[in-house]
Formats: structure tokens, sequence, C-alpha cells
């Protein structure tokens, strides 16, 4: 998991708050892990799609 002071740098703005730079670095977390549980899907649909095509 990132630092909150990583989490800072990254965002590019040293100045807020702890608190701040933690919930954004969490958001930041939960969208990367929604766009993992997408990409994942997608994929497992692309791969029954592939199966079943007998070309």
């Amino acid at each position: 998991m990132l630092s909150i002071a990583r989490t800072k740098e990254l965002i590019g703005y040293a100045s807020i708050s702890d608190e701040q730079a933690e919930a954004i670095r969490d958001q930041f977390r939960d969208l990367a892990e929604l766009i993992f549980i997408n990409w994942k899907t997608n994929l497992k649909q692309y791969d029954n799609e592939s199966s079943n095509n007998p070309n």
C-alpha cells in the first residue's frame, strides 16, 4: 500500500492533510480493484467466446 507521503507526491498536492491523502489513496485503491474485477470478467467472457468458436 502507498504511504501517505507517496500519495501526496503522486497526486502533486503535498499541502493536503494526511486524512485527505489517506481518503484519496483508499478511493484510488477501490477504483483499481473495480477496474481489475472488470478486466477479469471481460477476460473470462473473451475466453468463453473463443472456446465456443469452432474456427
